[in-house]
């Protein structure tokens, strides 16, 4: 199991340069833009934006900070994304604008190559126990809360990758807020 705590990563800007970005992991480890497999990271917006393009890429996002968004992707009906919505999938190379519902927001994102693997993402909340299990890889990021996973503690935004044929059990003592993405290789 590797740990990425978010305090160890930088923003950056994004790739169109109309927001920052914080990147939490990705595949292969040191790609850059144009060469990952999969990246998980974490988007600020301050301003109503274009998305960066990212041709061959599959995107889910989720608001984890602000009042919401409304997001425009070419040829589909503009769909609301609240703290509340679930993750949004949609495809990175379509041209796709993101307007401010009251304030400047957060967005996770996960994105993956089409030709090399697929992803799922699911907002769980709980308190206690949770088991889980990776089929192929599984990241754990900690939104809410708090939560210990292997004997280490998760913080706000800190995340835990978990390899194929791992399981383990995530325990909090509070309500607390994770996203389980599963990634898959094709």
């Amino acid at each position: 199991m590797q740990i990425f705590r978010y305090t160890n990563n930088r923003p950056m800007p994004w790739k169109n340069g109309q927001g920052t970005t914080t990147e939490i992991a990705v595949a292969p480890a040191g790609a850059g833009l144009e060469g990952f497999d999969w990246r998980l990271s974490i988007a600020r917006m301050e301003a109503d934006a274009p998305f960066s393009a990212f041709p061959g890429i599959v995107r889910t996002l989720a608001v984890i900070e602000g009042a919401g968004l409304t997001l425009a992707v070419a040829g589909n009906a503009p769909v609301t994304l609240d703290q509340a919505a679930a993750p949004h999938r949609f495809a990175a190379d379509q041209p796709a604008e993101g307007r401010l519902l009251d304030g400047p927001v957060s967005n996770l994102n996960i994105m993956t190559r089409r030709a090399s693997c697929t992803h799922m993402m699911r907002r769980v909340q709980f308190q206690g126990e949770l088991e889980v299990s990776a089929a192929g890889t599984l990241l754990v990021l900690c939104h809410s809360g708090g939560i210990e996973i292997g004997g280490t503690s998760l913080g706000p935004l800190d995340c835990a990758l978990i390899e194929e044929t791992e399981k383990a059990a995530l325990h909090s003592s509070a309500a607390s807020s994770v996203f389980l993405i599963d990634i898959f290789s094709d």
